[in-house]
């Protein structure tokens, strides 16, 4: 007996020095089998490939700067032991500037059982255009984890939106033509986004002055969950004048903002009373572009895009453009200001004119109109003969009631007053007294003594239009003319331009600015006169060239 204890202790020492393997019960014969080692059962994890998924918010299989993204899969344990203690791994190389993850806790996968994966990745505005190769692999407490498997990324650094209001229109809800007071309107404005990036939590909100109200108080606030690069949103504000609103003009403020706090920008927009209506309601169709260049936004006429190019440089050719649109002693002239700058848009690129040789002045001054003049004189000087001239002008035209003499009209002007305008023939004069490879004045104004819309701009007249006396051209000169003496210039209210200049720049978007002069008299004097008699009342434009050119003008090319 004593021998049978002797043993056993020792066997039990011995065991307690030398540990039996962890996969084998130790073979011990004793008739009570006092010890037995637990065995350990290994789970067999795998990583399903075809489960693996990467998903994103704008969808486009990238991880985008300031997105959140996703990677799942599915684990397997196909072992006869539960896997202990899992972690789901992930690494990552390349372009990682901005990318953020964590590794996935996943606990216990009992055997035979399939677990889904799902592991968050951010990205910030630091993220960079490359590609992140990502490294998962799962992690068992016991040793029992996975292969690695591998996943490429492509990744896109943040393109930032810009949103602008790039266009408004202004129509009437009654028989009314103008702004009035306690007359309802329309104020449409176009908001676009002008870059590629996606503009989010887009709002909208405007402000109007007091005396003037918004009829849809919920449109004093809106928003838009996104805007995409290129698109276009139409806002159409209903707004009234109240009869105690006291002053000329209505600033509508539009301010527009975005996730960011900075890639938006706001604009106020001067409307003025007895302001004429620039266009008919327009519903703009929002577009999905491909990825190209931007085309900004309009409500207004075609010709006011797509202006060719000029394949000319004339460096030595010189231009004034004067548009007056809005008279401090008259009423507005519809559309000028619009006339004036697509005019001098084409002038730059359809003409070939760099844009120091060009001055353009909306709403000008008497003191305005001399002293361009006064330019336009030096640099014909200073040139001897070798530079070419553009004098443009759309604005009220008056007629001296005695004389029939013709003056255009300074915004500052008085219309019953000709001391106040700049004659005609003071202008032919001072520039065709100089040398010059050639001088083209475009007017698109009458001197009947009305407006556009045809209502008499000198009291006196009574609606009784006066034949004005045509000024002679003089020196290298030809004056393309918008009405004849008794009849009005009219506007095109469709394409929101003066029907002159409308059909001025129609042509030389059509030959891209290569055209003889006979060609765009031709083609002004067809349409004006075709257009003007289904408006019910006729203008037919000229031609005036000097006594010293004659007929040579016909051959003259306004861009050579």
């Amino acid at each position: 007996m004593k021998n049978e204890i002797l043993l056993v202790c020792s066997l039990v020492l011995l065991h307690s020095l030398f540990p039996a393997p962890l996969y084998a019960q130790p073979n011990i014969s004793s008739p009570k089998n006092f010890y037995i080692a637990k065995e350990v059962i290994p789970p067999v994890l795998n990583i399903d490939a075809g489960s693996v998924f990467f998903s994103d918010e704008g969808e486009n299989n990238a991880i985008d700067a300031n997105e959140k993204c996703y990677i799942r899969f599915q684990v397997k344990n196909s072992g006869a032991g539960d896997a202990m203690g899992c972690y789901a791994r992930i690494t990552a190389i390349g372009t990682t500037d901005g990318i953020n993850y964590l590794d996935h806790k996943l606990g216990i996968i009992p055997s035979g059982q399939t677990v889904p994966v799902t592991i968050p990745i951010e990205s910030g505005l630091g993220t960079k255009n490359g590609k992140v190769d990502f490294s998962i692999q799962i992690e068992e407490a016991q040793g029992f984890g996975t292969e690695a498997i591998q996943l490429a990324i492509n990744t896109r650094q943040f393109e930032p939106p810009m949103l602008m209001v790039v266009d408004y229109s202004i129509s009437g809800t009654s028989s009314s033509a103008k702004i009035e007071k306690r007359i309802p309107f329309d104020l449409q404005v176009l908001l676009q986004n002008t870059r590629y990036g996606k503009a989010e939590n887009v709002n909208i909100k405007v402000t109007v002055p007091s005396g003037v109200t918004l009829l849809d108080d919920n449109l004093r606030s809106i928003s838009f969950n996104e805007v995409n690069g290129g698109e276009t949103k139409s806002i159409e504000y209903p707004l009234i004048a109240m009869v105690n609103y006291d002053k000329e003009t209505i600033p509508v403020v539009v301010d527009v903002m975005e996730k960011y706090g900075k890639y938006a920008e706001s604009r106020t927009i001067t409307l003025s009373l007895n302001q004429n209506f620039t266009n008919t309601k327009i519903v703009v169709d929002e577009q999905k572009e491909e990825r190209k260049e931007i085309a900004i936004g309009y409500l207004h006429s075609s010709v006011d895009k797509e202006i060719p190019v000029s394949r000319y440089i004339n460096d030595k050719t010189f231009a004034v453009i004067v548009a007056n649109e809005n008279y401090q002693n008259a009423s507005s002239v519809p559309y000028a200001i619009n006339d004036g700058s697509v005019f001098k848009e084409y002038c730059e690129k359809a003409l070939g004119i760099p844009a120091r040789n060009i001055h353009y002045v909306p709403n000008a001054t008497l003191n305005n109109i001399q002293g361009e003049v006064n330019w336009l004189e030096n640099v014909l000087k200073s040139y001897e003969g070798q530079a070419k001239a553009i004098f443009y002008y759309a604005g009220h035209g008056v007629p001296d009631e005695s004389s029939k003499d013709s003056y255009l009209l300074p915004v500052d002007g008085i219309g019953s007053n000709v001391k106040t305008g700049y004659k005609l023939q003071t202008l032919y004069a001072s520039l065709g007294s100089l040398p010059s490879r050639s001088i083209t004045v475009f007017i698109d104004a009458c001197f009947s003594g009305a407006n556009r819309d045809g209502e008499m701009l000198v009291p006196s007249l009574r609606g009784v239009v006066i034949k004005a006396k045509e000024a002679d051209p003089t020196g290298n000169m030809v004056v393309f003319s918008a009405a004849q003496g008794n009849e009005t210039a009219m506007p095109l209210i469709s394409e929101s331009h003066g029907l002159f200049t409308y059909y001025l720049l129609k042509k030389l978007q059509e030959t891209g600015g290569d055209v003889s002069y006979q060609e765009l008299s031709d083609y002004i004097s067809q349409n004006v006169r075709q257009q003007s008699s289904i408006l019910g009342k006729m203008q037919s434009p000229t031609v005036i060239p000097s006594s010293i050119v004659g007929e040579n003008w016909k051959s003259w090319n306004i861009s050579r």
